[in-house]
């Protein structure tokens, strides 16, 4: 493993090894807690590894110190479950294998919380360490392979060796354990921030080294789509991957959400089709068909859409949100509403839940609860001009002209070169 400052976990992580683990080697990139202190606690040979903005590079600075037949990579803020003491010991047992996929379960604390195309799925609680947290996220990588000098770690961030492996074709099994990971529960917001920060400029330079390379390029994408909110950069990245793999979904549905972001709706639902005839069962390609409908008033085909992604595991209150705008677009106001509440209780600090919900209550004719929710808004991160536009007009189809005006007021102080908040407040005054 490579470390730095993990003293918070590291512990949890190397017993969760205890009796699997032969040696345990760990490359710190300069940790200045008490990590190296746990480490040799547990009999762990430490490495410096001098950090270099490249992940594989860390990687395989540790792997020249590896001895042991097999290897198994961790990160201080992941565990291996406990159930693959005994199903390791049989997989390294095949002598044909080089290399096993591993799932990795991230946990998060928003069950609308989505990564790379994954939506989160609720949480069976495997173990007492993850009983808290209420879903997760699943990836996959080769986290289990035979030492042999000709497979090393490639990339610089979202770092393999299952490249390695099947450019020597070696044959590659999926295992059938798991990896359980606590990075997106425990960091602390700074520190989740710095992280995501560096993946982003990480993924960047990923494509400029290999502009080919189709999971480079949606890396990228994904990185300008969710963490720089950037729908016309990222949505170029999407296309080139499309025209590089046509027959993976991934391209498709993320282009489908760019084209969705910028108002482009038919192209939109044109990706979204072709990631569907792709993959049927994709979660994130039938609740984007859902937004796409919802966008342009297709009540009915919404809600089909929503509750296709929601029988395929979509566990988010967003969907759930989403799929009572639908009912109330359709005329259902008490079962829609219904939906919303749910949502909201669920969780309350989802800024995009009173937007929708704002204007689902106005549309059912609960203009008190619609005013709210548009104020609670105004509260949250992320707010826009558009926000403060939004609760003005729901107050003033309320008849609260005052509050409606104060409203403005504040929207022009927070966004003084906005022309419909100007313009609204000229209306209002007139």
């Amino acid at each position: 493993m490579i470390v730095k400052n993990g003293a918070a976990s590291i512990a949890r992580c190397l017993a969760s090894v205890h009796g699997i683990a032969d040696r345990i080697t760990i490359g710190d990139t300069g940790s200045t807690d008490d990590t190296l202190q746990i480490a040799r606690s547990f009999g762990a040979n430490i490495v410096s590894v001098p950090w270099q903005d490249d992940f594989a590079a860390a990687r395989n600075a540790v792997l020249e110190h590896a001895t042991c037949d097999w290897i198994l990579f961790l990160d201080a803020d992941e565990m291996l479950d406990p159930a693959a003491a005994t199903k390791i010991m049989s997989l390294i047992a095949d002598p044909s294998v080089f290399g096993y996929d591993v799932t990795t379960w991230n946990y998060v604390l928003d069950a609308g919380f989505r990564a790379s195309g994954e939506q989160a799925r609720a949480n069976p609680a495997l173990t007492p360490e993850t009983a808290d947290y209420p879903a997760y996220f699943p990836s996959s990588n080769t986290r289990l392979f035979r030492r042999d000098p000709r497979i090393y770690f490639e990339h610089c961030v979202h770092e393999t060796v299952a490249d390695r492996i099947d450019t020597l074709h070696l044959p590659r099994r999926t295992a059938d354990f798991v990896i359980h990971h606590f990075g997106y529960v425990e960091d602390a917001a700074v520190c989740r921030s710095q992280k995501e920060n560096l993946y982003y400029s990480l993924a960047l330079k990923k494509v400029l080294e290999s502009p080919n390379s189709f999971e480079a390029i949606l890396g990228a994408g994904i990185a300008e789509l969710d963490h720089a909110k950037q729908a016309a950069n990222a949505l170029p990245y999407f296309e080139k991957a499309v025209a590089l793999s046509p027959c993976h979904p991934g391209g498709w549905v993320y282009a489908g959400i760019c084209l969705t972001r910028l108002g482009r709706y038919d192209e939109a639902l044109k990706h979204i089709h072709r990631a569907i005839n792709l993959e049927p069962a994709n979660v994130l390609a039938n609740s984007t068909l859902g937004d796409i409908y919802l966008q342009i008033a297709d009540g009915k085909n919404a809600r089909a859409a929503y509750e296709r992604a929601i029988q395929l595991g979509d566990v988010s209150p967003l969907s759930q949100a989403k799929l009572g705008a639908a009912e109330v677009n359709l005329g259902h106001g008490e079962s829609g509403m219904a939906r919303l509440d749910a949502a909201l209780r669920q969780s309350p600090g989802n800024a995009e839940l009173y937007d929708i919900y704002a204007t689902a209550a106005f549309l059912a004719g609960r203009p008190a609860d619609a005013c709210e929710a548009a104020n609670q808004r105004l509260s949250m991160k992320g707010v826009t001009a558009f926000h403060f536009f939004l609760a003005a007009t729901l107050h003033v189809h309320a008849h609260m002209r005052q509050e409606a005006e104060a409203i403005l007021h504040a929207g022009i102080r927070r966004f003084p070169e906005d022309a419909e908040i100007r313009k609204m407040m000229t209306s209002l005054s007139a």
